[in-house]
């Protein structure tokens, strides 16, 4: 995933914690039954099906080869990604923040917790993978030019102005590397800290599609024998 859907991405992640939190000061009990609630909850419940695709695909040899060899694997996960960052607002709009029942609750907590687990793994724990190389690469520059000015002051003559150049050379680079190496080992830490992010996503996510296919039964059932 490039830069532009890391940043497409982090904005509906925040669009969806805004949402979330919208229950302190909005709620509508009756627009998850209305018909506009409806076609939200339907909708919604369409798209996030749709990243179940690319977990089928993923894991059969037969259907990647088969998929591969017109679409590119990258663009059926963007699709995974999208439809399911997509649906979960479109759940949230439809449950109007009525969180009262056990379900509700359960079910948009692990909807929300497989979202946040896969926005970690794929967008922000690659982007601090891509920092910390970056990061890598400069700070071998740095280690070059700081042995280049360690010599020329080891080689200057005692007392003269080319010890004194070569002095004021070395403290900024030996600085810089060290924040660059600071840097490296921290973020080297919250990669570590994340490393279970994808048993994680798999887990909420198996909790979430059992909990969605409870709801939509008990809709189907309850609202069916409301309706005769």
């Amino acid at each position: 995933m490039g830069r532009h859907d890391r940043i497409a991405a982090t904005i509906i992640v925040s669009m969806l914690a805004v949402l979330w939190l919208g229950f302190l000061v909005h709620r509508a009990p009756f627009f998850a039954g209305s018909l506009w609630g409806g076609v939200f909850g339907i909708v919604g419940a369409a798209f996030l099906l749709v990243p179940l695709v690319y977990t089928v695909v993923k894991r059969s040899a037969t259907l990647r080869r088969a998929f591969t060899r017109e679409h590119s694997f990258a663009a059926l996960l963007q699709a995974h990604v999208y439809f399911g960052l997509i649906g979960a607002l479109l759940a949230i709009i439809h449950s109007g923040h009525k969180f009262q029942s056990v379900l509700g609750i359960a079910l948009t907590a692990s909807m929300l917790l497989s979202v946040l687990t896969g926005f970690i793994g794929q967008h922000y724990l690659r982007y601090v993978a891509e920092n910390i190389r970056e990061k890598k690469t400069q700070l071998d520059g740095l280690w070059r030019l700081l042995d280049g000015a360690y010599w020329a002051y080891a080689q200057a003559p005692a007392g003269g102005a080319g010890t004194a150049k070569a002095g004021a050379e070395l403290l900024p680079l030996a600085s810089g590397a060290g924040d660059l190496q600071y840097s490296i080992q921290f973020q080297e830490r919250v990669r570590k800290l994340f490393t279970g992010w994808l048993s994680a996503h798999i887990a909420f996510s198996i909790v979430f599609y059992l909990l969605l296919a409870l709801h939509i039964w008990a809709g189907i059932y309850f609202g069916l024998r409301w309706f005769r």
